[in-house]
């Protein structure tokens, strides 16, 4: 439970990367170099033992000019993780390094850039809001230990954009069991309509390699996932930024960067409102085949809905998003694993709503708020009886593909949770973020001995309460 809030805290509401509408100045010409050094303490349940603490420091440099128009830039971003028994683990998050150019005609913000990440690649991915994107990573499974590199080369011009990436993961070959490269390719492009409306649309292909040799009788059934995302986005009036919730937005690798840039509030109304979809096809091993091998194309689909709105020092926010239980184990592959779902299971997608304000105390620097969500998980349930408990129990499936039964015969229920939140800004040298939230979630479980001695699914207690509290000082 402790290491899903840890990579939480990855990611606070910000979604991908910065869009190209911002009205944000653009980055000074000189120079540059800062340090930023990030402590995170958090518990997802006070009561259980699972609260844990983490660091993370990065450090940004960029040149002046190598030649006319022309910088370098880096980013050494990297986890320092305590460990009782084993001491201290360094692990990368995503640090790059490249090249911008911008020609003296070109307007400020525009240029073309060539970035490099050269251990792990997971700030490429497609999608935008962070519960919807997807391809952060090509496998959780079945991935080596040689990393996930990538590279992207990106044209911003001020009306509109174009990326194409690459990553280059080490995968296990499923017939040979030899790690092996494969390529995963990301193109996409956005245009501002207007000054204030922007569409924008990715495509990627994921060659994932051969499925395990034992579920293909030795054959080489390959392994892909293809999809598409696009996204509608309006804005008007002053900038709005996005509210504090770590739980949402699990596994972007800029949270640290990006979270403390303050918003402003220069007085008036503004608004943001975005709309976005995704539909992935993914081929995995057909589960219902008698034939060892044989394959068979599974859809997944995402969308998300996002508005935000600004009164003064007022903000008010909402999101809502839906998600198959087929997108939920894209990154796996598939349930059961490198296999499509049954064709006899009844799939009810997860459904999201959350609500939420806060308000700029400025003579404090001080933000607190609050925010309500309901969510209806995913779920599965066959419709073929059986004796095992994968066909007797309802199946709940989570984030990153975990899955957890339900007692026999019985349906998901809808979660509810209320946060409170808070964001202290000191200057600009350091920030707080603090955050306390209950839950009451009907669907917990838990395994016990039952009448027989058998193990059977239980009711666990439905009510959580836990806490987050982040640190950050700047230099």
């Amino acid at each position: 439970m402790m290491s899903s809030l840890l990579a939480a805290s990855l990611i606070v509401a910000l979604g991908q990367s910065p869009e190209s509408v911002s009205t944000e100045p653009a980055p000074p010409e000189d120079d540059f170099l800062q340090t930023r050094l990030s402590f995170l303490a958090g518990d997802t349940d006070f009561g259980a033992p699972d609260a844990n603490t983490r660091f993370h420091v990065a450090l940004d440099a960029r040149t002046t000019e190598l030649a006319s128009g022309l910088h370098a830039e880096a980013s050494v971003s990297v986890f320092i993780n305590p460990f009782a028994i084993t001491g201290v683990t360094l692990e990368d998050n995503a640090s790059s390094f490249g090249l911008r150019y911008r020609p003296s005609s070109w307007a400020p913000g525009e240029r073309l850039a060539l970035t490099v990440f050269p251990v792990g690649a997971t700030r490429l991915y497609m999608g935008y809001e962070n519960p919807v994107a997807w391809a952060r990573i090509s496998s959780m499974t079945r991935r080596g230990n040689d990393g996930e590199p990538g590279m992207e080369l990106r044209l911003s011009r001020r009306r509109w954009d174009a990326f194409v990436a690459a990553k280059v993961p080490s995968l296990e070959n499923g017939v040979t069991s030899d790690y092996e490269r494969r390529l995963v390719l990301l193109v996409g492009a956005g245009l501002n309509l207007s000054p204030a409306l922007r569409v924008e649309a990715e495509a990627a292909n994921l060659d994932l390699g051969p499925a395990g040799a034992i579920k293909t009788g030795g054959r080489e059934s390959d392994i892909y996932t293809r999809g598409v995302s696009g996204r509608v986005m309006w804005r008007h009036g002053v900038p709005v930024g996005a509210n504090v919730d770590l739980e949402l937005y699990e596994g972007d690798p800029a949270f640290f960067e990006r979270f403390f840039a303050p918003d402003v509030y220069p007085g008036g109304v503004g608004a943001h409102v975005a709309l976005e979809g995704s539909y992935i096809s993914q081929q995995l091993l057909d589960t219902d085949s008698a034939e060892p091998g044989a394959v068979r194309n599974q859809t997944a689909r995402a969308a998300a809905l996002v508005t935000r709105f600004k009164w003064d020092r007022l903000r008010l926010h909402g999101l809502a998003y839906y998600r198959t239980p087929s997108f939920l184990v894209l990154a796996n592959p598939g349930f059961p694993l490198e296999g499509t779902l049954y064709e006899q299971m009844e799939s009810l997608a997860e459904l999201s709503a959350t609500v939420g304000a806060d308000y700029f105390l400025q003579d404090l620097g001080l933000t607190p708020g609050l925010l309500v969500r309901v969510t209806a998980p995913a779920s599965l349930r066959t419709r073929v009886p059986g004796d095992l408990p994968f066909y007797r129990n309802p199946l709940l499936v989570g984030s990153r593909g975990l899955v957890s039964f339900l007692p026999e015969g019985e349906s998901r229920q809808p979660i509810f949770t209320a946060k409170a939140t808070a964001r202290w800004d000191l200057g600009e040298v350091a920030g707080v973020l603090a955050e306390l939230f209950y839950t009451r979630n009907l669907n917990r479980t838990t395994i016990a001995d039952g009448d027989t001695g058998e193990a059977t699914v239980v009711w666990d207690s439905p009510d959580i309460v836990g806490g987050n509290l982040l640190l950050q000082v700047r230099f």
